[in-house]
């Protein structure tokens, strides 16, 4: 017993030394790439060792060990997002020196330690927002990665920023930086980063508590040519300080991002910017609360030629003096050039505004509530001297526009236009002839319902967006057209590339399409990129060699696994690169000609084999046999035969002068039957044999080589063996050699080398003994 409980506690011990499995993902593509995201897994799984792409977000990984990673050695791109880790080893990520991306966003992380990033050198992009870190900058994090273009960092948590945290990185594109509980910040940090492009940051809270720290931030970040971008902002009239050094150091682009203020404020905040660099102002998600400010005077700042404002919110916009301080700002930014006014409900805007957008080279009006009369009414009804001379992108897409006519009207005159974008409008139709400035380029106009267009397409257009509505046919002649989109519409067939002599990048998938040839795409005189994905395509052997071998020499195709076979039906939802074709589907008249001429042959051959096998006489051997197994055996008092003798035509001679009259004169007479004189005429040739035979005591067989030729001979041969093999007698006329004998006769040849046989003498005195002989045993029958 103690030696079994040893035993037992030993397997233990050894069973719980063995390395634990860890769980796999084959969740992996062709590209290397594999998604194990959502799958439940509590730690790194097993993939292939030459992955470059691993999404392991939105797991349940605790921690990443040592060499959990370690085999990895070519991974490009490392998603770790929203899992529940809380610790990595230091040499978790040493093997990786190829990594571009690391997001850690999302987890547990309560410290940053320097030695997970020490090897990775070709580190492009890291996310370290959203962990529980408090201090950024235990030691030099960034050292290692001079390639950093994109950095993200920050929790509710950070508290502390180290004048060394940012030690490393050379040049930023992108740099966001939450900090709302941060309440430590040396002056410095930021700008260690020699170079950022765009900078978004997100500090509310010591904008509510500590003015002077938000001072530093800002003061470190701004630089004439960073774009910077103020998120989730409550600010007062008191809490502008900040900003003063953001425009003192030539801030030219600036956003304001959710931000939320009285007017009041928002008017000094622009005050402050009075007399700056800043170029660019930009409101996004913002509200704006309060009465409007009685001055008539607003800030100059001649320098603004871009406004992006999108998604805007007045709690009182039924006061807002649109006519007089509107009419104000207008003025004073005469030298805008761009403006952008997204989802901001605007539905007007009087002529007067209007006039003083004579310098706008691009104005954006999209996702608004504007309709054909209010369009008319800013655009000054269509006079270009008057309104937007200088306009060369207009986007009026997503309103309530429903008149193409009117449209065409208002923009004909603008010399300048070179792109408009009608598309989410409702036009349904379109006139038949419009007018176009000469120098539209770009034409939107996806998704208007449009169930026909027309000539009323300007003729000067390089590129041209029709997807999404409702067409069936697509038949103009577009002569300067470069690149055409038609995708989701209902044309079954390509356009006529005839029409299009420059067109070289076409767009029409999500069509019903059912095939297209070399033929069409060789009409695209200039084509080099097509995408024609749809699941509606006719695999034929034509469609899909062509699609196959050919296609890709004449344009670049892309996605192809978006092509996909309706039929036939056993290719159905097959992609066409996939599909499979037999012979007999793809060459159908060769193959059924060959098919036939096999069939053919194959009769013929077996015609001759059953002719050379006697087929046909070996199923008529077995007919009789099946009958004579059947037919009931004779009785006594129907036996009136002596002997039923078989014999060929051939020899009938010797029988009729020489049998006959021997054995019919004996005494006593035997009575023999002859199928010349005794069988019923009219009656089945094989139905008498059998007959006869079953009538007769015994059947003699007269073999020479004309019997051994004759196939009812043989017949009557083996139904004798059927039925009665031991009253056979033989009668051999002449000598017949086993090699002249047929192999159909082997019963022939059994009875031959079996039993005893009369031969005929050559001799005439032996053939009394002979005779004899044959009258014996015909009276012991």
């Amino acid at each position: 017993m103690c030696v079994f409980l040893t035993l037992l506690m030993f397997s233990w011990g050894v069973r719980g030394g063995l390395p634990h499995p860890r769980p796999k993902c084959d969740r992996c593509d062709e590209n290397l790439a594999c998604d194990c995201s959502s799958s439940n897994l509590q730690e790194v799984p097993a993939v292939s060792t030459s992955v470059k792409r691993l999404d392991l977000s939105f797991n349940e990984i605790k921690t990443v060990g040592q060499d959990d990673l370690r085999d990895y050695s070519n991974l490009e791109v490392l998603i770790l997002r929203r899992n529940v880790i809380s610790s990595i080893a230091e040499q978790g990520f040493s093997t990786l020196n190829k990594l571009e991306v690391l997001d850690l966003s999302d987890n547990r992380l309560n410290d940053l330690s320097e030695m997970w990033f020490k090897r990775l050198s070709s580190l492009k992009h890291l996310n370290l927002l959203g962990n529980k870190y408090t201090t950024f900058g235990k030691g030099y994090v960034l050292d290692s990665m001079a390639k950093l273009s994109t950095l993200i960092v920050g929790n509710p948590f950070l508290a502390s920023v180290s004048e060394d945290s940012f030690i490393g990185p050379n040049h930023l594109q992108s740099f966001v930086f939450y900090g709302n509980g941060l309440k430590n910040y040396q002056p410095g940090s930021f700008s260690r980063i020699s170079s950022i492009d765009e900078v978004t940051v997100s500090i509310d809270g010591p904008f509510q508590r500590n003015t002077s720290l938000t001072t530093d931030i800002l003061r470190d970040l701004s630089r004439p040519d960073t774009k910077i971008i103020l998120s989730d902002l409550r600010i007062s009239s008191e809490q502008l300080m900040p900003f003063q050094d953001v425009f003192q150091k030539g801030v030219k682009n600036i956003v304001w991002r959710n931000l939320s203020c009285s007017t009041d404020t928002l008017v000094s905040l622009f005050g402050m910017a009075q007399h700056s660099m800043l170029t660019s102002v930009g409101l996004e998600d913002c509200e704006f609360y309060g009465d409007p400010p009685l001055s008539d005077k607003f800030p100059k700042l001649d320098f603004v030629n871009e406004v992006y404002v999108k998604n805007i919110k007045l709690s009182k916009f039924y006061i807002f003096p649109a006519f007089h301080m509107f009419y104000q700002v207008i003025q004073l930014l005469r030298h805008l050039k761009r403006v952008t006014l997204i989802e901001c409900h605007v539905f007007a805007m009087p002529h007067e505004t209007t006039f003083f957008l004579y310098n706008l080279e691009y104005m954006d009006m999209s996702r608004n509530q504007w309709t054909d009369s209010a369009l008319q009414e800013a655009l000054c009804d269509g006079l270009p001297s008057v309104c937007l001379p200088n306009i060369t992108v207009f986007n009026i897409s997503s309103n309530y526009l429903r008149s193409f006519q009117t449209l065409s009207h208002l923009f004909k005159g603008m010399k300048r236009l070179a792109a408009l974008d009608l598309s989410l409008n409702v036009f349904h139709t379109m006139p038949r002839v419009c007018a176009w400035p000469q120098s539209l380029r770009y034409l939107n106009l996806s998704s208007c319902q449009l169930r026909e267009v027309t000539a009323c397409l300007p003729q000067t257009l390089h590129v041209l967006d029709l997807s999404y509505n409702d067409l069936t046919v697509f038949k103009h002649n577009m002569p300067n057209l470069t690149e055409v989109h038609l995708s989701g519409n209902r044309l079954k067939t390509l356009p006529e590339g005839r029409l299009f002599a420059h067109l070289e990048v076409l767009y029409i998938k999500g069509n019903p399409l059912i095939s297209f040839d070399q033929t069409q795409i060789s009409n695209y005189g200039s084509l080099r990129i097509l995408e024609a994905g749809t699941d509606t395509y006719v695999c034929s052997c034509e469609f899909v060699s062509f699609f196959k071998h050919e296609l890709s020499h004449l344009v670049k195709l892309d996605r192809k696994q978006t092509y996909i076979c309706s039929s036939p039906f056993a290719l159905r939802g097959i992609q066409v690169t996939d599909a499979q074709l037999s012979v007999f589907e793809c060459h159908a008249s060769l193959a059924f000609s060959t098919l036939c001429a096999f069939v053919l042959v194959v009769v013929i051959s077996a015609v001759v084999m059953c002719h050379k096998l006697h087929v046909v006489w070996y199923l008529q051997m077995t007919w009789a046999w099946i009958q004579a197994k059947r037919r009931p055996a004779a009785r006594e008092d129907q036996v009136c035969y002596d002997a039923f003798v078989s014999y060929s035509e051939r020899d009938v001679e010797w029988v009729e002068e020489l049998l006959v009259p021997e054995l019919e004169g004996a005494e006593p007479p035997l009575r023999l039957c002859l199928h010349k004189r005794d069988f019923l005429p009219g009656g089945w040739i094989a139905d008498s044999i059998m007959a006869a035979m079953e009538k007769s005591h015994r059947t003699l067989f007269i073999v020479t080589e004309h019997f051994v030729q004759s196939d009812w001979c043989r017949f009557e041969l083996e139904y004798s063996h059927f039925r009665l093999f031991d009253a056979a007698i033989l009668i051999v006329l002449e000598p017949i050699p086993d090699s002249t004998i047929p192999k159909r006769f082997c019963k022939l040849r059994k009875i031959m080398n079996s039993r005893t046989y009369l031969e005929w003498p050559e001799e005439d005195s032996e053939r009394p003994r002979f005779w004899q002989s044959l009258k014996d045993a015909l009276y012991t029958s």
